[in-house]
């Protein structure tokens, strides 16, 4: 208990942690010098400009500067006065001033049937080696795993594993997702609709792939943010190993379909976003990283310039409207 005496509390802004103060380098705390601000629902460190919607997020952020730890508590006194020079809060650029047209309305909606398409894709080179890599490792060991008569997890393929000859045959499957809507089912990849459900299980894929004979985790809670900049809506979503040949992100203007396979195909993640205002689907794109996908939604603009969007997901009671 002694040597935990002995520690003392880090009290730079980003560090927070216990230091030994003989062991105290140049180079031992990493923290922000600067001081915090708030601005448009955003908190942002003035020294590195981190920011984020999220006060959790915020405070999540590694700090930007390298020194020593500080054990001396701040005087409340002086870190509660406000900024008052301008000079230390960076200037916005004009495109990432909020520009309230109104009340920055939503979209208006109707029963009109709207056509949903995918949007481009864009793979980095550092996924696909990722999966190269994962691929080249799990090789050897996959047969030991896989259980002969284990059925094939991609939706609309009934085979099932018999051993290596399996992994030679074409997998017929439905890429998307299923949709029911208003009596009718069908797969947002191919729309045959339906009345039927069992109409709807036995309709043939129409997708050629890979068998996938692993069992896949449903994964509701993945990370994301979203913001405005320059006519266009950028929505993060945070991952690891995903598989873009297995992945699919469709949108008619309004409503966004997400399905996200990803922990190199253990995990899977299906997300449905009505969005607030929208969008160009020809001119908005998709980009896979190795840990995060980002999503670039081309604003769909009425007036001379794009509105700042006050929330992503369209609130029938916060944004009702009179048509």
């Amino acid at each position: 208990m002694s040597g935990d005496k002995s520690l003392l509390y880090c009290y730079n802004k980003g560090c927070g942690k216990k230091f030994n103060p003989t062991e105290n380098g140049p180079e031992s705390c990493l923290y922000h010098p600067g001081p915090p601000y708030f601005h448009d629902a955003y908190k942002i460190w003035n020294c590195c400009n981190k920011k984020s919607t999220d006060f959790g997020t915020w405070l999540s952020f590694v700090g930007c500067t390298k020194g020593m730890h500080n054990g001396e508590k701040p005087n409340v006194d002086d870190s509660a006065k406000p900024i008052k020079s301008e000079s230390k809060i960076r200037p916005e650029a004009p495109e990432e001033v909020i520009v309230w047209n109104g009340l920055n309305k939503p979209a208006f909606r109707d029963d009109r049937p709207r056509i949903m398409q995918n949007l481009e894709v864009n793979i980095s080179d550092g996924v696909v080696k990722a999966i190269e890599a994962f691929e080249h490792a799990s090789l050897n060991s996959r047969n030991d795993v896989v259980q002969i008569g284990s059925p094939c997890r991609n939706s609309g393929c009934n085979q099932v594993y018999e051993g290596l000859m399996s992994d030679e045959k074409t997998c017929i499957y439905h890429s998307g997702t299923a949709v029911f809507h208003e009596g009718m089912k069908f797969w947002s990849c191919c729309e045959k609709k339906t009345t039927d459900f069992g109409a709807f299980m036995e309709q043939k894929g129409c997708t050629a792939g890979k068998h996938n004979w692993s069992k896949i985790e449903i994964d509701a809670k993945i990370r994301e943010d979203w913001f405005c900049r320059s006519g266009f809506v950028h929505l993060n979503i945070y991952c690891k190993g995903v598989m873009p040949d297995k992945c699919s992100v469709k949108c008619d203007g309004l409503v966004l379909l997400l399905k996200i396979v990803h922990g190199f195909g253990t995990k899977e993640t299906e997300k449905k976003y009505e969005l607030f205002d929208a969008i160009e689907v020809g001119e908005s794109k998709v980009n896979f990283g190795e840990r995060k996908i980002e999503l670039v939604l081309k604003q769909k603009c009425s007036g001379d310039k794009p509105s700042n969007w006050p929330r992503l997901i369209y609130d029938p009671v916060i944004d009702a409207v009179e048509n």
